[in-house]
């Protein structure tokens, strides 16, 4: 039976393959990999830009740690310009950064994979917390995202033979509901923390059963209940749109037993590595990343991203790793690249990293019969930055949601709109910061979007006055209703569906994970 099903699903995505490059003949991706100093404004003024260069059609943004990421894409048809030359004996070079306000920037182009299936009638999300009272980021926080990104990869690619959709750390955990004595007459919801030392992520069902429900859950549950840590599953009852969530395992407070207690363990992070993995979108390639990771203990990951845009898989991880100064690492990883004979692939270009940093792996496992599902992928890695601490107590997380149709603008319009109403309503466009956002592309030429807002708690003060409405909620109907003014302003066609709140459920319908 299984073997029947797999062969009329392939049959399913041999069709869809075939529709879509008959709809729209690309054989191409364009893209850009933007690491930077995770500074205020950095977004706006890379998209407002005057260069048709800045133009995405479908971005990924995240920061954290001191350190953020921006991702962009662009089709391209075969009759604009030049194909890149191919290096089908997987040593194509690794990339060259070019340096930009403090950052890297790095173009490239790759092939995307038609056949595969981003978007799925059925979802399994989950959030599960490692250390959600945690204020910094410590050595054993970073091996434990590392496991467990392993874990719910390989959940998906081997449990179930699924697409891993979306990654995301740190997250924000879902709404504290209280009571008095249990009595609902009393319930009272308050805003979580912005970002908390947790890992977001979405699978595709391909089987809709309940058994395979049951069977993911089940596994994700005992994993919880081993390393301590909670779990929640997105609420999939009608009337409960994304950011709802139910509780599944809470885990008390306790540490996980990766916490020992030792100082090695306690010491807080010095320095954070962003790499971005880019290629065909297919099933197991964060696993097999995550894995390769896995082997080497002194690397840990604070932060990731991951999704697929234009049928390409974007992972980005940043690393920590123990021992290694910011300054030593770009002066080592700053040859590395410069290196002609340096590889693009993701096990190749780390494990020469890891080399020359004086890494010694565990011992490698014996060679399977199994392809690496990221053989002909690209690595995009640096610069080292100094870790920063998230300030989690100190900020709210403000959702916004919008659609625009294609245009050559792409996110400035919407992006810069909103901008200015921070600092019409709040006096906060200085000093919010957008932790992640998402843009994507749909059939009808309109781009979705949204994002979270990290935005300074200290703006509520301006509406606490008179009324029952909670401040965090006239702070957004304020804000959407300037951004909504400012867009009209803007003179700017196709820009509509705007939404903010500080809830993530209580955004549009339509908005993406």
């Amino acid at each position: 039976m299984r073997t029947q099903r797999v062969s009329v699903r392939n049959v399913a995505d041999l069709a869809r393959a075939g529709f879509e490059i008959a709809r729209q003949p690309v054989t191409k991706v364009d893209f850009e990999v933007h690491h930077a100093l995770a500074r205020t404004g950095y977004l706006r003024d890379l998209v407002s830009a005057d260069d048709d260069s800045a133009v995405f059609l479908e971005t990924l943004c995240s920061a954290t740690n001191g350190a953020g990421v921006v991702i962009g894409t662009r089709t391209r048809k075969p009759l604009d310009g030049t194909e890149a030359v191919e290096h089908s004996d997987g040593r194509q070079p690794a990339e060259r950064p070019e340096q930009n306000a403090g950052g890297w920037v790095f173009h490239q182009t790759t092939s995307p994979n038609p056949t595969f299936i981003y978007e799925s009638a059925q979802t399994f999300e989950g959030l599960i917390a490692i250390d959600p009272a945690a204020r910094e980021v410590c050595e054993w926080h970073g091996l434990a995202v590392r496991d467990l990104v392993r874990e719910i990869s390989d959940a998906a690619s081997a449990l179930i033979d699924a697409p891993l959709l979306s990654l995301q750390s740190p997250a924000q955990l879902p709404t504290i509901v209280k009571t008095r004595n249990h009595d609902l007459r009393t319930r009272k919801e308050v805003a979580p923390p912005c970002s908390s030392l947790a890992v977001r992520f979405a699978i595709a069902l391909r089987d809709v059963s309940a058994a395979a429900r049951f069977e993911l859950a089940d596994r994700f549950r005992e994993l919880c209940e081993k390393h301590r840590y909670s779990f929640w599953l997105a609420d999939t009852r009608p009337g409960h749109r994304q950011g709802n969530w139910f509780e599944v395992y809470h885990a008390d407070g306790e540490f996980s037993p990766l916490y020992k207690g030792d100082l090695r363990s306690r010491q807080r992070i010095g320095t954070v590595l962003p790499v971005t993995f880019v290629g065909p979108a297919r099933i197991g390639s964060t696993h097999a990343i995550a894995s390769f990771l896995q082997r080497y203990p002194q690397v840990g990951v604070v932060g990731c991203a991951g999704t697929t845009l234009s049928d390409v898989a974007f992972v980005h991880l940043q690393l920590s790793i123990q021992g290694v100064a910011a300054e030593r690492l770009n002066r080592i990883l700053t040859k590395l690249l410069g290196e002609s004979s340096t590889p693009a692939r993701p096990q190749k270009l780390l494990r020469e990293l890891f080399k020359r940093l004086g890494l010694p792996p565990d011992p490698e496992e014996a060679a399977g019969s199994f392809a690496d599902p990221t053989a002909d992928y690209q690595t995009f890695a640096g610069p080292a930055l100094p870790y920063r601490p998230f300030q989690m107590p100190e900020s709210m997380a403000v959702w916004v949601s919008w659609e625009i149709a294609r245009q050559r603008g792409g996110l400035a319009a919407p992006l810069e709109c909103l901008y200015r109403a921070l600092a019409q309503v709040a006096s906060a466009a200085d000093s919010a910061t957008v932790e992640y956002l998402i843009c994507r592309a749909t059939e009808q030429s309109v781009v979705r979007g949204k994002a979270k807002l990290a935005v300074p708690k200290s703006v509520l003060k301006q509406f606490t006055a008179g009324g029952v409405e909670l401040p965090a909620s006239k702070l957004c109907a304020s804000l959407e209703e300037a951004w909504k003014a400012q867009v009209d302003r803007s003179g700017v066609d196709g820009v509509g569906e705007l939404t903010v709140a500080w809830r993530e459920s209580w955004l549009g319908h339509w908005t993406y994970s």
